[in-house]
């Protein structure tokens, strides 16, 4: 009687063991989702761009058509306060704002970008990893009114 007490009490230990192994290693939660807001917050230069369907930029290039990229920055580091300085060199700042998790909004831009009001509106199409790709939704003066795409990396 006395081993079969010490075997019972043997299996209902392994038992609670294994319930205990369980719970701990199979209920894995789900990793919390960064949003937008937070992963948009960095200094950007450009890695490359696009006006219209041309490539005139890429980081490293030698044979840029537009090597004022080089100077290109948005910097969104300090919510909601933006910087942007043009392949021109001209800085101007004001404030950003995100719609949804696909447009960003910069607005009371001093001195206003030439045609913008001090507006210019992004699609963000791609947010990675201290990157991100933007494409203007109005057409830029300063470029030949172009669309234009900047895929921008932590600068």
């Amino acid at each position: 009687m006395h081993k079969m007490l010490m075997k019972k009490t043997q299996y209902t230990l392994l038992i609670a063991l294994l319930a205990v192994f369980y719970v701990f290693t199979g209920c894995k939660k789900e990793p919390v989702a960064i949003p937008v807001s937070e992963r948009i917050k960095n200094n950007y230069v450009a890695a490359s761009v696009l006006e219209g369907s041309t490539t005139v930029y890429t980081s490293g290039g030698t044979s840029n058509t537009k090597p004022g990229y080089s100077v290109f920055r948005i910097d969104l580091s300090s919510p909601p306060t933006v910087r942007i300085t043009a392949l021109d060199g001209t800085v101007s700042t004001g404030t950003y704002a995100l719609i949804g998790d696909t447009q960003l909004v910069l607005s009371g831009l001093t001195p206003p970008p030439t045609t913008t009001n001090g507006t210019i509106t992004f699609t963000i199409s791609e947010l990675g990893d201290g990157t991100v790709t933007l494409t203007r939704t109005t057409p830029d003066a300063k470029t030949g009114n172009t669309l234009n795409v900047y895929k921008l990396r932590k600068g």
